[in-house]
């Protein structure tokens, strides 16, 4: 048995007497939440590879429009992806993407091709993880609930 000495002290914990026990609950996500947005990060970086890859070479009035949106689905999916489940669901949603992306590269029935050998095609494969990892090294306020602090501005005098 463990003496008193031991044992920590009531001081040693954080005060949570001002915090119902219902907010806290809100400021933890539990294990079935946590599950759910690591399949939807998946799911999403699955459906937004699969545009992409589908629209990726479309062009119009010779600019590469088709490029521009596909890179502004993984964008926007990633930082979705950041939003709901921060780090995890960033790199989730980027590795479900990048494998997707890379298994539709193969020939298909029929000899049909999804991802050619040009320029624009190399643009995709290269740029779908450069762009997923490009939010993930957003700061983690940007996705914050909380306020942001108050800004300070030095007085002089």
């Amino acid at each position: 048995m463990p003496d008193d000495g031991d044992r920590p002290d009531d001081g040693d914990r954080p005060d949570r007497s001002d915090r119902s026990d219902s907010e806290d609950r809100l400021d933890r996500p539990d294990r079935v939440s946590r599950a759910v947005a690591a399949f939807v990060a998946v799911a999403a970086g699955m459906v937004v590879a699969i545009g992409g890859t589908l629209v990726h070479r479309w062009e119009s009035a010779d600019l590469p429009a088709g490029m521009a949106l596909a890179l502004l689905g993984v964008a926007v999916g990633a930082v979705f992806a950041r939003s709901v489940s921060d780090g995890t669901g960033v790199f989730l949603f980027g590795l479900a993407g990048l494998v997707t992306a890379q298994v539709l590269t193969f020939v298909g029935p029929g000899g049909d091709v999804l991802v050619t050998d040009d320029v624009l095609s190399y643009v995709w494969l290269v740029g779908l993880p450069l762009v997923t990892a490009a939010v993930a090294l957003t700061p983690r306020s940007w996705y914050s609930d909380r306020p942001a602090p108050a800004a300070r501005h030095a007085v002089d005098g």
